[in-house]
């Protein structure tokens, strides 16, 4: 009895291996090429939108470890195998899946950013339009400018933002 246990585990295992060699195979002829530009176009936006959801609802966000982190060399190596398994069927690259993602929350922090600094933009903008003297007006048009340069630091693109324009609530309660 235990040699046919032994020996349904050991070709469990070997289907497992080799299922996952001709799914490796099958994907290099037919996936499209993972693009590797820094921003993030809408089509690729709209597109990792809805492979996260399906993500998250097969419970794969789960499977993934806390300290995962998508500048390894050998990302897939360090995911469960199921979860590889799902990300090669749908022609997902690991690396770019995990990239975007953390572009996203960039660009929803960005935003938030920009939503402040613009709210203050005001205030600062209709105390200086009061009339001051010269001084306190260089003051607070120093203070302007250092306001408009914060959103800039994550090095997020116009385009990204008005990306997430209308959908910000969307897309922040999807990454949860």
């Amino acid at each position: 009895m235990k040699r046919y246990v032994i020996l349904v585990l050991v070709l469990l295992g070997l289907i497992k291996v080799l299922s996952t060699k001709v799914v490796e195979i099958r994907v290099k002829r037919v996936c499209p090429l993972v693009p590797t530009a820094e921003t993030l176009t809408s089509h690729e936006a709209d597109t990792f939108l809805r492979q996260w959801t399906e993500y998250v609802n097969r419970g794969y966000r789960n499977k993934v470890p806390e300290d995962f982190s998508s500048d390894e060399v050998n990302i897939s190596d360090r995911l469960p195998w199921i979860v590889r398994f799902w990300m090669a069927k749908n022609c997902i690259d690991p690396k770019r899946f995990y990239y975007t993602e953390q572009r996203f929350r960039s660009i929803l922090k960005t935003h938030e950013l920009k939503k402040h600094a613009d709210a203050v933009i005001s205030i600062l903008s209709a105390q200086m339009a009061e009339g001051v003297d010269a001084d306190k007006k260089a003051w607070y048009e120093d203070l302007i400018e250092k306001q408009k340069k914060l959103p800039k630091i994550e090095g997020v693109t116009d385009d990204e933002l008005n990306m997430i324009k209308g959908r910000e609530q969307e897309i922040e309660k999807l990454l949860k």
